[in-house]
Parts: structure tokens; sequence; C-alpha cells
């Protein structure tokens, strides 16, 4: 019964270490997404707002921010002392906003699962489409209004209302079938993730009207060159589309998937329509080149930011601790080694005539010394001690006394180290 109590407790210690520890390296995460969420809002609108190509690679300037949530610059530069460092002041203040902080995680993340899994669900009962010719990908029927839409990142599905047919079914189902190809549905997955990660950051979940507009001028763009499609043609299957979802007012597969018409206003839909009509060819050669350019600059800036975080464990160094069971309350940090004077992974040396000139109430031989030593962080101040030592007051009388050293790495402790 005493070792199940004991299980549950260090089991218990351990998720607690990860709530901390957690939420307060995404929180700084979150911080630093919205200064980069105000300059890619701020870029797609002004430089790059004639290029549809540019607007989307903006978007990779979120990936590195999942990476910053360690970076040194918080802890030992003025700067980030007096304003992200802000953040763990306050954790540590308040250490409940860490468990509202991981519920919001989970609260989350469950709602987004649950229209994944409703939407799917909604798919199975669709009949199959007569045009499965036109697609490499299983094409369902929608019957009743509402835009097409795919959705599916391991088996992808295209979703077709039954009130188009003929050739602007066929335009549709390119369309889709392009946003699976570029990996669109991936895309949206992982800034799920992203905003679930960073929740509290209000302007991600603004942001991801403003990212699928941007997926929809590259698909627009893609399906137009790739199948030869009249620009006039296709913008008046984006009309019809966005006409029938007034009219109707579903949404299916705007949450979850990518829609080939969205709720969005008439100013973004004219703009739509106004790129489409001056529609000029790019040169995929130069697109790809672009891209592999991008992921290039993308990694050098992760390895950058890798380079100058806090490794997954540090070590301590040298500096040790020690209580007196005279008074357990106060405990003395030896960081110039003048007591403990060495200690490996089976013996602690300890300076006798030091330990009591520092705790001169225990030359009369009564209590006990508790020693911490070594010990690794993975931030500072969320770390741990990894070994220690005992000795009995009495035992003291010799200049060097040398006792055991016992660890306390247990199966917990290297999961924690390990996270």
């Amino acid at each position: 019964m005493q070792g199940m109590q004991m299980f549950f407790e260090q089991l218990h210690n351990v998720f607690e270490f990860v709530c901390v520890y957690y939420s307060t390296i995404l929180g700084f995460c979150a911080i630093i997404s919205i200064f980069v969420m105000g300059i890619i809002m701020a870029l797609r609108s002004s430089v790059f707002a004639g290029h549809v190509f540019g607007r989307a690679a903006l978007w990779c300037m979120l990936i590195p921010v999942l990476f910053c949530g360690k970076l040194r610059a918080y802890f030992e530069t003025r700067v980030g002392v007096h304003t992200i460092f802000r953040w763990y002041s306050f954790l540590s203040e308040h250490r409940w906003i860490c468990a509202v902080y991981m519920a919001g995680i989970i609260a989350f993340a469950a709602l987004l699962i649950y229209r994944r899994v409703r939407l799917k669900r909604l798919i199975r009962f669709m009949t199959d489409s007569e045009d499965d010719h036109l697609s490499v990908y299983p094409v369902k029927v929608f019957a009743g209004k509402a835009s097409p839409f795919c959705l599916g990142c391991f088996k992808p599905v295209i979703v077709v209302p039954d009130s188009l047919q003929g050739a602007e079914r066929g335009v549709v189902i390119k369309h889709e079938e392009t946003h699976i190809r570029l990996g669109h549905l991936w895309i949206l997955l992982a800034y799920d993730i992203l905003r679930t990660l960073l929740w509290p950051n209000v302007l991600l979940h603004i942001g991801v009207r403003y990212l699928k507009r941007d997926l929809e001028d590259i698909c627009d763009l893609v399906t137009i060159q790739r199948n030869n499609i009249d620009t006039g043609f296709y913008g008046r299957v984006i009309l019809d589309c966005a006409k029938d979802m007034s009219d109707s007012g579903r949404k299916i597969g705007y949450e979850s998937g990518m829609s080939f018409t969205t709720d969005d206003n008439y100013k973004a839909l004219r703009k739509r329509l106004e790129q489409i009509v001056r529609k000029r060819a790019y040169n995929p050669k130069a697109v790809l080149s672009g891209a592999v350019i991008l992921v290039m600059v993308v990694c050098a800036v992760i390895g950058l930011i890798k380079a100058n975080s806090y490794k997954r464990t540090n070590d301590m160094g040298p500096v040790c601790s020690m209580c007196y069971t005279g008074d357990l309350d106060s405990i003395f940090v030896d960081d110039d080694q003048s007591i403990v004077t060495y200690y490996d992974d089976e013996y602690i040396s300890i300076n006798a005539q030091a330990l009591l000139e520092q705790y001169p109430e225990a030359k009369s031989g009564d209590g006990w010394f508790y020693f911490s030593v070594g010990g690794y962080y993975k931030i500072p101040g969320i770390g741990g001690s990894v070994s220690w030592g005992e000795l009995d007051a009495k035992d003291i009388n010799e200049s060097i006394i040398i006792i055991p050293n016992h660890s306390d790495i247990d199966i917990f402790e290297r999961l924690i180290m390990w996270l």
C-alpha cells in the first residue's frame, strides 16, 4: 500500500513538472508568436500584397517560433529579463496559471478533434460520386447546396454538392485535388497544432482565415495553369459556389478542411476574383527553387535558435546545498566548494572544519547534516537534484570526511530529464 502511494506521488510530481515546465516555455513561444504574427500580417498586406507565393511563404516564419521556448536571452540579457522573463515571474507567483494553460491546450485540442471526427462521420453517409475518374482521390456527393471541400491528411476525400454538374464539378474536383497534392491539408493540420499549443495568442486564431486565403490563391493559380482552365469560367464557378453557400448558410468543411469558397466578406471574394483575372503564368522551376531556399533558411534559423538555447539538461556544476536538523529551514549553498570539496557517483568529500564553522551549533554532536550535490536544470529555476548524502554530527572527528553518495535517478527522473 505504501509502495502504491509512493508511486502515485512520484507520478503526481511528474505531471506537476510537465505542467510547470511546458506552460513556461510554451508561454515564451506564445509571446514571441504575437510579434511574428504582427510582422506576417503587416508584410502580407504591404510588401507581399501582389505576390501569391510570397504571401504564403511568410507563414513559415511561425515554424521557428516553437523552438524559442528555451532561449538564453530571456534569462541572460537585460531586454529579455525586463520583457519576456516577466511571464516566468508571473507563473512563479501564480502557479495555478500553469494548470489553466495546460487545460486550455487539452480543451482546444479536444474541440478541433471533435470537429474533424464529426465531419468524417458525416462523410461516411455520403454517396460516392460517378465522377471518380476525374480524380485519384475518392469523391463524395453532398445532397444539397454547400461549398465543395477536401479533408483528410492520410486518406484524403473530396466532397462536392449535387448542385454542381458537368464541367463545373470537374473544375472543383481539380481544385480540391490540387489542395491535396500541394500538402495544404498538412499545412492546416500543423497550423492547428501550433495554435493549440499557443492558444493564448488570439492573433493565431484570427490568422487561420488569412492563411486559408493565401493557400486558396496558390491553389487557384496552380489549378488554372496545370489544367489550362479559362479564367472567366473558373471565376464564375467560384461565384456560383459562394452564392450557394450564402443561400444555404452551410459551412461544412470550412473549419476542418480546405473549402473551395469560404464565408469571407465580399471584399475578400472580389480580391480573389481580381487575382484570377490578372493571373500571370509562373515558372514551376523558379517556385521549386524558392521553396528549397525557404526550407534551408527556416532550418538555418532553427539551428541558430537551438545554438542559443538551453540544452535538454544542463549541469548545475559544483554547486552543493546543505542543511542541519537543528534548523532545516536554513539552507546553505556551497558555491565555492569550501565545505563539499569533491564528489563523484559514489562518494562525497566534506571539509569538517569548514562545516563546523558554518554550523557551530553542531559541535554538540546532536543532529544530522543533509547534503544535496550535483543536479541539473532545464531552464534556470526548473530542474532537479540527482544525488544526496547524510552525516551524523557525532561522526565529525576528522578534517576530511567521506560519506556515501546516494543517487535518486529513477524512471520518473529519467523521464523528466528526457523531456
